[in-house]
């Protein structure tokens, strides 16, 4: 016959135990994981928020309306620590059909609603001065940001 304290000691330790593998668990789905799902917005709607977002920054910038065609420039998000997920695209921005602009954008999903645009480097400033974009973009984004202008 057991002692009651041995049991209840064992069942401690077993809820310990498994309060430390679920604790783990979390541990292994990243902190980083954790904040792509909780802001990047769901595949059916990411194009729609992303081209949306796009053209109202763009609108508000050149004060007037404007379309934007954009290319991710690396597939999925860039997570740092616990900043909002990162994306990265080459913008072509039109007025009327005709090309106005275009350029790099870096991009911050939002609670899975809405891309807040944190810096955009025309493609003037960038045949300017090429190493702009490197303060910028990761290192990998930056040198195709760069290859594009050889084109």
């Amino acid at each position: 016959m057991s002692k009651p304290g041995i049991s209840l000691a064992t069942s401690l330790l077993l809820v310990v135990s498994g309060l430390t593998t679920w604790g783990q668990s979390l541990q292994d789905e990243s902190i980083a994981e954790l904040h792509i799902r909780a802001n990047v917005p769901d595949q059916k709607n990411f194009d729609k928020f992303l081209k949306r977002d796009l053209e109202r920054y763009f609108k508000d910038t050149k004060k007037k309306t404007v379309t934007v065609e954009y290319e991710l420039l690396r597939k999925g998000p860039t997570q740092s620590g616990i900043a909002y997920p990162k994306f990265y695209a080459w913008v072509t921005i039109r007025d009327e059909g005709t090309v106005d602009d275009e350029g790099a954008v870096r991009v911050a999903a939002v609670e899975k609603n809405r891309f807040d645009v944190t810096d955009f480097v025309s493609k003037a400033d960038i045949e300017r001065s090429p190493m702009t974009v490197d303060r910028i973009f990761p290192k990998a984004v930056a040198d195709t940001i760069r290859e594009r202008l050889v084109k």
